[in-house]
């Protein structure tokens, strides 16, 4: 980094001494020098390496199509490629052909052309994880996504086993933000046998929560024992249930809260890796 080298040129520059290359116990059969180098630039420098091309580059389909174009058109590419393939030219075929998988991510010359590269970067990688995603592309490439089913309930067990706070900060993680634009809604909330009360506020796109508070303009005002939120996040129970029953209490306006969870993202099991996301995010 002293010298001025980026992450990349470190990464093919730098080796471990003679003394340690060959014993066993530090070869990079899980992880490797390569890829750990430029962890320890990122660090301590970021991701940007001073050179201004890298500093807001096309994402990789704009990307792709451009170099496509450039290139000369997909057989131009398949035909380099593949030459370039039968002389072990693996890195750069993978980097060529990729930019056209973007491109045109139904191109099923270039996908199987990408997936036989990947192969063969991965029977020569001698770290476990760079094999695996090495293979891993070359799976997708040729059989499409992996089926997941979907995501379950969280168990009871682990939601008991939370703090408010946490379940809250995960509402923040699935909070949809250009959904909410606009939108501004605060609820109170008070735990009975806990003793815990909490203010929930969307503004700004965000969802954040004050501890130990109220909000004397809240859109709207739950009482209820912290169990049945769990029960109600684990789906054994809907939160009009929980109302009908009387295990939940509320002033105000309780649809504001039915407004709140529309605007909470459902995240997939798996997404594409080496190809276009086929669901763009929101």
């Amino acid at each position: 980094m002293n010298h001025g080298l980026t992450a990349t040129e470190i990464a093919e520059t730098i080796k471990l001494p003679a003394s340690l290359d060959a014993a066993w116990h530090a070869r990079g059969y899980y992880g490797h020098i390569r890829h750990n180098v430029k962890a320890i630039y990122q660090k301590y420098l970021g991701w940007y390496d001073a050179n201004p091309v890298n500093l807001d580059p096309l994402p990789p389909v704009a990307a792709g199509r451009k170099y496509v174009e450039y290139m000369g058109g997909a057989d131009a590419i398949l035909a380099r490629a593949a030459n370039d393939l039968a002389k072990g030219e693996f890195r750069f075929v993978a980097q060529a052909v990729s930019h056209l998988v973007f491109a045109e991510p139904d191109n099923q010359s270039a996908r199987a052309l990408l997936a036989d590269t990947y192969e063969q970067l991965g029977y020569l990688a001698e770290s476990a994880t760079w094999r695996n995603a090495y293979l891993f592309g070359a799976q997708e490439l040729r059989q499409g996504m992996p089926k997941a089913p979907p995501r379950p309930p969280m168990p009871r067990e682990t939601l008991a086993a939370l703090r408010t706070e946490q379940l809250w900060d995960v509402l923040g993680v699935r909070l949809n933000g250009p959904k909410a634009e606009g939108k501004h809604i605060v609820l109170n909330w008070s735990f009975t046998g806990t003793n815990e009360s909490f203010v929930l506020t969307l503004e700004n796109c965000a969802l954040t929560y004050v501890a130990g508070a109220q909000a004397a303009a809240a859109d709207a005002s739950f009482t209820l024992p912290r169990g049945t939120l769990d029960e109600v996040i684990a789906k054994q129970t809907s939160f009009p249930e929980a109302v009908a029953s009387g295990k939940i209490k509320f002033t105000g306006n309780a649809m504001r809260l039915a407004e709140l969870m529309a605007l909470m993202d459902e995240f997939p099991r798996m997404f594409e890796i080496v190809e276009p996301k086929r669901t763009p995010v929101s």
